[in-house]
């Protein structure tokens, strides 16, 4: 099974994780609480990390956002809702226009926020059940809300962009992008490894059956 080999990988890399790339991991990324476990890989763009919500992330506390990026997200626990906001050119009671900016992170010596235009767009928000499997472009603006104690993957599949984009109200970066400390960084795996372990085991009792 396709899902079984790529989660039993990831649990490897988990159980033998590689120092530099938990070293990439951060505290409060996106909002407060948010954590980003680094799993593998050393390079922007090219990294695996599975995400721990240890807040509740309420819908659009995180501004709908593009990735330099395409990326493949894969949901593992709690209550997940995608949110997708379509660019469209008409205008009706189900569009909503929203600021456009460019962004380049300040973390790498970008400019942070670029405003560009108003932009209207059509939102469709739906759940996403544990175990799937999503494909982002780097050019689709989407963000998450979540229950507190969420986790899923990000595969980040190459980089496509030099800036990505950012629609709603301006934000800064005060108080987020905070470095962890290594208790925290081995709390979040052994965290990780009992919820893929559990979905893991849930495959290989089938395989057993057949």
């Amino acid at each position: 099974m396709k899902e079984l080999k790529y989660l039993e990988n990831i649990l490897n890399s988990l159980l033998s994780p590689n120092q530099e790339s938990l070293k990439l991991s951060m505290c409060d990324v996106h909002h407060k609480g948010l954590f980003s476990l680094v799993v593998s890989g050393k390079e922007h763009g090219n990294l695996l990390r599975v995400f721990i919500a240890n807040e509740k992330l309420k819908p659009y506390e995180v501004q709908f956002h593009t990735h330099r990026y395409p990326i493949k997200l894969t949901t593992i626990k709690g209550s997940i809702t995608h949110h997708l906001a379509s660019e469209v050119n008409y205008v009706n009671s189900k569009v909503v226009t929203l600021s456009e900016f460019d962004y380049t992170s300040p973390l790498n010596d970008g400019k942070g926020l670029v405003y560009l235009k108003e932009t209207g767009v059509v939102i469709d928000n739906f759940s996403i059940p544990n175990g799937s499997n999503i494909f982002i472009s780097s050019n689709e603006f989407h963000t998450i809300s979540c229950s507190k104690g969420a986790i899923w993957i990000v595969k980040e599949l190459g980089f496509q962009s030099k800036s990505s984009k950012v629609l709603g109200i301006p934000f800064v970066l005060d108080g987020l992008y905070n470095k962890p400390e290594m208790f925290q960084i081995n709390d979040n795996v052994q965290k990780v490894i009992r919820e893929i372990t559990s979905i893991v085991n849930c495959y290989k009792l089938i395989e057993k059956r057949t």
